[in-house]
């Protein structure tokens, strides 16, 4: 069992995998986007492609408009749960990894702004656990293997962006991606006389990137945007457009809705967001977004996913507090659990932010 269970392993380990969602396939390929860059467009489910105030250098950045020197920080954490049915029951495991997490400063000079930054952009937290039975002469737990997944991908850019004739809005960013994911597998048998397996590797991210943006108006307080970013080694290339009513990057009433597809060339992960903001009082704002989406996988179903957050102007300070929860089941493609029926990845994340103009 034993070596059947470690030669499986390694065929994991050179079978190219897609999967876009939480979970053990994501952890095995090529990771999980994040619920949103920072605090503002987590609130909003995560939104890329037009400006709902947030850090645009990650997302959209012809909408890098600052009018004042600012910057802006968030960090958060993301709980997860992993609950497999394999007939006999359903089988738990919570375990916990870091949100998101971003540092952006930037600045406007006449019809250019500028800005610099880094922030995590996708992540490989896991961590599964299987008991195995041993059925001679009777069913005993005969032993146990576990598997932790760590790390991401950061990445470090650059970007400008300026206004053209037409009030049309581009811009360009050029970064540097970067990131470990750990792997740490081990095979256990409760019978001394048979040896333990272990093994620990690791895969690197270190490429160069870059996206490109534009954002057009198409009314009063009505814009249209795009962005795409390049795809890496631990990265797949994302599109996403969208359009937005109202001016929310100011953080007045509007709404929206934006698309977005990952590309791998084998699986195409998409999502669709419908997102809207409201500030019942001139220091206070609340924002929401609803959010289905797929991994692209054919035992994957599509997933419904709930996302809030509130702003607290304090003059020059704004505090974003942010909240989201996604739910993808599956069949088959877990750690472990040969017998598996279905299997249901929760993620619920939270975040806190700071934008700050100097």
């Amino acid at each position: 069992m034993k070596n059947l269970a470690f030669c499986l392993f390694s065929v994991l380990l050179t079978v190219p995998i897609t999967a876009f969602g939480y979970g053990y396939p994501a952890a095995m390929g090529q990771g999980s986007s994040m619920p949103g860059i920072d605090a503002v467009s987590h609130g909003f489910g995560g939104i890329l492609s037009v400006n709902v105030g947030g850090m645009n250098l990650f997302a959209n950045p012809a909408e890098l408009t600052s009018y004042n020197p600012s910057f802006s920080a968030s960090v958060g954490p993301l709980i997860l749960k992993q609950s497999v049915d394999d007939g006999l029951g359903k089988h738990n495991l919570t375990y916990a990894g870091l949100g998101a997490s971003s540092f952006q400063t930037g600045l406007s000079f006449n019809s250019a702004s500028f800005a610099l930054g880094i922030a995590k952009i996708r992540d490989y937290t896991y961590k599964g656990e299987y008991f195995f039975l041993d059925t001679n002469p009777e069913p005993v737990i005969s032993g146990f293997e576990n598997l932790v997944v760590s790390g991401g991908v950061w990445e470090a850019a650059a970007g400008v962006a300026t206004v053209i004739p037409g009030e049309i809005s581009i811009g360009v960013t050029a970064g540097y991606r970067m990131g470990d994911i750990n792997y740490q597998y081990q095979w256990h048998h409760f019978n001394e006389t048979i040896p333990d397996s272990t093994s620990d590797w690791n895969r690197e991210e270190g490429e160069l990137s870059w996206r490109a943006g534009v954002s057009v108006p198409a009314g009063e307080n009505i814009a249209i945007g795009a962005v795409y970013s390049s795809e890496t080694e631990n990265c797949p290339s994302t599109i996403a457009a969208g359009v937005r009513v109202g001016n929310i990057s100011a953080f007045f009433p509007g709404f929206g809705i934006e698309a977005r597809v990952n590309d791998t060339n084998e699986n195409k992960a998409w999502s669709a967001n419908f997102f809207g903001g409201i500030h019942p009082d001139h220091n206070l704002y609340f924002r929401g977004g609803l959010i289905l989406s797929s991994d692209g996988g054919i035992e994957s179903n599509t997933s419904l996913g709930l996302a809030m957050g509130a702003t607290v102007n304090l003059g020059k300070t704004n505090i974003s507090a942010a909240f989201n929860y996604g739910n993808e089941s599956r069949e088959g493609n877990v750690l472990g659990f040969p017998d598996a029926k279905t299997i249901s990845d929760i993620v619920t994340a939270f975040s806190i932010g700071a934008t700050i103009e100097l």
